[in-house]
């Protein structure tokens, strides 16, 4: 029976950095929802009068004890600094900005919303009748960075991504070499062992795994294998 050997390539999950600007234009969240995965990190760029807080879904403009909060935005250097949080699941976050009304009036935001049911819109309709925000009393579950800080995290993931693209390109070809060696050794066994042989078979062939560990935001694992069908 002839066996074809393909390269199998392991990638890792490569953080992505999504940023989410607070309040410039006007009382809202740009992009009001974005999708993220667990690595993945998420930068609000805060603007004059506004700040954000992880709420809850049941208890719109209401926070807990594990919510994040970025502060008052007279922490931010006047907007040099950055909230920046981690995303640890793949679970729904929601938030709102809990400066006087704009999380009554509408300002609220997520990660990884669904569509249907507990839609960010219903989550903004419930907040209207909320009669006060909650404010934590300090910073918390993320930190502030500066512009350089946060250009970093984006250059790390980018190289991450480049690096990962690369070095499977480079883990792919070197199974096809190792498997076109593999059967050009066999065909040359086969047809000394057999004159009457006019073309030899193509014999198994394995490409042995080569893991790399990649530098960025998260250490990132990437090998390569050869699988026989």
């Amino acid at each position: 029976m002839r066996r074809s050997v393909l390269p199998f390539v392991v990638t890792a999950a490569l953080a992505a950095v999504h940023t989410v600007e607070v309040g410039e234009d006007g009382l809202v969240f740009n992009p009001e929802t974005i999708t993220a995965v667990p690595g993945d990190i998420v930068v609000f760029e805060l603007y004059p009068s506004h700040n954000v807080v992880q709420g809850i879904f049941d208890s719109p403009c209401q926070t807990s004890d594990s919510s994040f909060y970025s502060g008052p935005f007279s922490n931010t250097d006047n907007g040099a600094k950055r909230f920046v949080v981690n995303v640890t699941s793949n679970d729904p976050v929601y938030y709102y900005c809990s400066v006087q009304k704009h999380c009554e009036n509408g300002m609220v935001g997520g990660i990884n919303i669904p569509t249907s049911g507990q839609t960010i819109d219903a989550y903004k309709q419930a907040a209207a009748s909320v009669q006060q925000s909650q404010t934590p009393s300090q910073l918390r579950g993320g930190q502030l960075l500066d512009e350089s800080q946060v250009a970093a995290l984006s250059d790390n993931a980018t190289s991450s991504s480049a690096s990962a693209s690369a070095s499977a390109s480079a883990s792919s070809a070197s199974a096809s070499s190792a498997a076109s060696a593999s059967a050009s050794v066999s065909a040359s066994r086969s047809a000394s062992a057999s004159a009457s042989a006019a073309t030899a078979s193509p014999s198994s062939g394995v490409a042995v795994a080569s893991p790399s560990q990649i530098g960025g935001v998260a250490a990132l694992l990437l090998g390569a294998a050869a699988w026989f069908l």
